[in-house]
Order: structure tokens, then C-alpha cells, then sequence
């Protein structure tokens, strides 16, 4: 990290560089595009190679095993490593993540009465609500839109996500749904995921405390593990995808819409602003906050329904229809964060 990191943190907040236009945009098409080739291959080695499904279970599990445990944890550690010296105000990323969880759990529940779901789909609604895809997809798009310094960032606001999905929403889902499954939460402790991402932040943090030089090469290695880890699960997910069902739940998909792209982003947003995040680093965490507040429904989503008995297809569909409405909000992106 060097010298003098506080002073070249606040002369970077004071004169921040615009990018042109079509740097932006060519970084908007490569999110897109990203994304979507990584799930259409995968859809595509599904159809072709005709793996039998239990082989095809078992590649899944270890590419999405191998972005998770491995290149996700190493990605946030470099990139933590590598910070500049932490603003005290970006201890309000994790609250920030809560609420935003929090916020669209409440909301998909309203939405669940008023579109009067069964309690099996109101559980699975909720689940979509509350679950953001923000280690795939967020980390991706935050890294392709602001660079390497968004990966710290998006640790940051990520880290009670684990807490909160197994401590809150998946006994909450339960509950939605009768009470059935055998989900104990007692069963999910220690849960891995939330060890190694407790231990790469720990470590990255320790190193940055301690002014250990990061290696000017180990920069550009965060960046490149997490487009791995994101080309990996969403290419594993494509492998899965059954995406016929979605035109049975079109209300539902309106209603969802509603809650992740605008519902919470309506909150979360304000809210960084008043923590005071558009002040720090040209407003760089204020722009990522606002790119992880209004992300599709996480594939964790799709657990609970297969515990608890709840509606897979209707889980199903709504990540689906929320991944693909990504052609529409990665361009609205691209013209409301300029602005922040």
C-alpha cells in the first residue's frame, strides 16, 4: 500500500477522473455479455452433451464449490489487502446489506398478501425478495463499472450475509411455509462460506492494518479471480436452468420486479448518501451501493423452496425472469450512476 495512504485516499475523493462514455459502455456490454454467455453455455452444454443427471449435479456442485470456497474468499482478501486506509463511514456497509435484505424480505411479503399467495409460493417469494445475487453478479458488475478497489467494497456490504440468510430468512421461510422440511439451524454452523469469507477479510484487513506492501501484480489477480468465480457459477447454474415454467408466473414476476428494482434501491440508496458514502473516493461506494441494492434473486434462493416443501417452479421462475431483467437494469445503471 505504501505511504501516505489517508492522504492519497482524500486527494482521490477530491479530484476524481471521469471515464468516457465509451469506456462505460463498452464496460455495460461486457457485464452483459458476461453474464449472459456464461449462462446460455452452460444451457447449452446441458442440451448438447446429454450428461446423465447425476454426473451433471456433480460438475455443478464442484464449479460453483470451487468459485465459492476458493476464488470469491482470495478475490476479497487481495482486495482488501490492497485498500486504500478504510474510511471509518464504510462500517456502514454491513448495515447497509442487512437492511437492504431486511427491506425486501417486508416487501415481497406485502407483495405476497396482496397478490394472495398460497403460503408454499408466499415462502418462496419471500425467499426471492430477500436473496441478491451479490457474489456473482454484483461482485461482477461493480468490478467491470469501477475497478478492483469495488471488490473490498462489496465484501464490506456482504459480510452478515451468511448470518443473516441462515440466522433469519431460511427459519423465516420455514416458518412461511408451514413449518415443514428438515431444516435445523443448528446444522448449518459453523457454515463454511461464512468462515472463509470471515477468515479472507480478517487476513486482507490484518495485512492492510499492518501497511504490508501488496505486490503491484496481486491487483489485477483480484479482479481476474472474481470474473472467474462469476464465469464459473453462472455457467454451473446454466448446466441447471429449466427455463419453460416462467410464463405461468407473470404477476409474480411483475411483482418482484417491483420490490428488487425499485423498492430497494428506493431506501437503500438515500440511506448510503446520508451515511456519507458519496463523499468517499469520488463516491465510489455510494456507486457500488446503488449497483448492489437493485441486483437479481441469488441462486440460494432456490435452497429453502427444496427444504421446506415450498414452490420450486415458482422460486425457479423468479430467478429466471429477475437475471434476465439485467438487459434492462445494467442500462439504467449506466445512466443513473453518473449521477450519484
Amino acid at each position: 500500500m505504501g505511504i501516505g495512504i489517508g492522504n492519497a485516499l482524500r486527494h482521490a475523493a477530491r479530484q476524481p477522473i471521469p471515464e468516457p462514455d465509451c469506456i462505460v459502455m463498452d464496460r455495460l456490454l461486457l457485464s452483459l455479455c458476461l453474464i449472459f454467455i456464461s449462462l446460455a453455455a452452460g444451457y447449452a452444454a446441458q442440451r448438447l452433451l446429454r450428461i446423465p443427471r447425476p454426473r451433471m449435479e456433480t460438475v455443478r456442485r464442484r464449479m460453483q464449490s470451487l468459485a465459492v470456497f476458493c476464488l470469491i474468499p482470495c478475490s476479497a482478501m487481495l482486495s482488501l489487502w490492497g485498500l486504500p486506509a478504510p474510511d471509518p463511514r464504510l462500517l456502514t456497509l454491513p448495515l447497509l446489506g442487512i437492511t437492504a435484505w431486511i427491506w425486501g424480505g417486508f416487501l415481497s411479503l406485502q407483495a405476497a398478501r396482496r397478490l394472495r399467495l398460497e403460503p408454499s409460493r408466499t415462502g418462496s417469494f419471500y425467499c426471492c425478495g430477500t436473496f441478491s445475487n451479490l457474489g456473482a453478479v454484483g461482485a461482477l458488475v461493480s468490478v467491470l463499472f469501477f475497478g478492483e478497489k469495488a471488490i473490498a467494497i462489496v465484501a464490506l456490504f456482504r459480510l452478515c450475509e451468511e448470518m443473516f440468510y441462515f440466522g433469519i430468512a431460511f427459519p423465516v421461510a420455514r416458518h412461511l411455509g408451514g413449518g415443514q422440511g428438515g431444516f435445523h439451524f443448528r446444522s448449518f454452523r459453523p457454515d463454511p462460506v461464512l468462515l472463509l469469507i470471515l477468515t479472507a477479510l480478517g487476513l486482507g484487513l490484518v495485512l492492510n492494518v499492518l501497511d504490508v506492501p501488496r505486490p503491484a501484480s496481486l491487483g489485477p489477480l483480484a479482479s481476474a479471480a472474481m470474473l472467474l468465480a462469476t464465469v464459473l457459477f453462472l455457467f454451473a447454474i446454466g448446466l441447471g436452468l429449466r427455463p419453460s415454467r416462467i410464463s405461468c408466473y407473470t404477476r409474480e414476476a411483475a411483482a418482484l420486479a417491483a420490490v428488487k428494482f425499485i423498492g430497494v434501491p428506493a431506501l437503500l440508496v438515500p440511506l448510503a448518501g446520508l451515511a456519507g458514502l458519496g463523499g468517499i473516493d469520488g463516491g465510489l461506494p455510494l456507486r457500488v451501493v446503488t449497483v448492489l441494492s437493485c441486483m437479481p434473486v441469488a441462486m440460494t434462493a432456490l435452497v429453502p423452496p427444496v427444504l421446506f416443501r415450498l414452490d420450486v417452479d415458482l422460486a425457479n421462475a423468479l430467478w429466471i425472469f429477475s437475471t434476465l431483467a439485467l438487459i434492462i437494469i445494467l442500462p439504467v445503471l449506466y445512466v443513473v450512476l453518473p449521477l450519484l
